[in-house]
């Protein structure tokens, strides 16, 4: 009974260690190298010490995803097809924790999206139809906004700062600083602090799971 326990403990403690492990700045760097970044990890001093400021938040995420494994493939298939860095599939992870019946202030679905918005991407919002809550409606409908973010903007990082700061805080941004560079706009002031950590989430997500190489190995387990 006692080496029973003994192995139950050790294999508790080998999880919890692989799944705690924060992503190398080697993951981290070819997750902004898939975002279009020129600049490596090191050379955002804004992002030093992500790992730790949002180790908690991110593990919780983590932990989610490998609960809706399943579903989650099913949405990054799309963004695949799309020709769109699936590290945008991670996205819902930050907004509703991907549950696709998540109601916010005013805002709801995988993407909590609001009305408004929905209705501009396209969807149905009325009170006996939400096409908010249909996660093949709301993904295709984002994909589209993002796509067109990507004409604007040009590169996928500053997709993802406009998406979640909107475009003209981002245009202004750029403006004030005369730089589209990380390193820049997010030792700004003025760069909302929401979006901030929106990003610093799911990059740590992307990292783990698409460039970690310990995730790597699970997957072939």
């Amino acid at each position: 009974m006692r080496i029973l326990i003994q192995s139950f403990l050790l294999a508790y403690i080998l999880g919890y260690t692989a799944l705690s492990a924060a992503p190398t700045s080697e993951a981290l760097n070819a997750s902004l190298e898939a975002l279009g970044s020129p600049e490596s990890y090191d050379e955002i001093s804004a992002l030093n010490g992500v790992q730790e400021r949002y180790h908690t938040g991110y593990i919780a995420l983590y932990k989610r995803y490998q609960e809706t494994t399943q579903e989650y493939k099913e949405v990054e298939q799309k963004f695949i097809e799309a020709g769109i860095p699936t590290y945008f599939a991670l996205v819902p992870y930050a907004e509703s924790k991907f549950h696709p019946n998540s109601r916010g202030y005013g805002t709801a679905g995988l993407w909590q999206l609001t009305k408004q918005s929905g209705r501009n991407f396209g969807l149905t919002v009325t009170k006996k139809k939400d096409e908010r809550l249909s996660i093949n409606r709301s993904t295709d409908a984002i994909i589209h906004l993002l796509l067109d973010l990507k004409k604007e903007f040009g590169s996928w990082y500053l997709v993802d700062f406009a998406y979640a700061a909107g475009e003209g805080t981002i245009h202004r941004l750029i403006e004030r600083n005369g730089s589209k560079k990380i390193s820049v706009l997010l030792k700004d002031p003025h760069f909302p602090a929401g979006t901030k950590a929106h990003f610093a989430k799911t990059l740590l997500l992307d990292a783990k799971i698409h460039y970690s190489q310990t995730n790597e190995k699970e997957k072939g387990e």
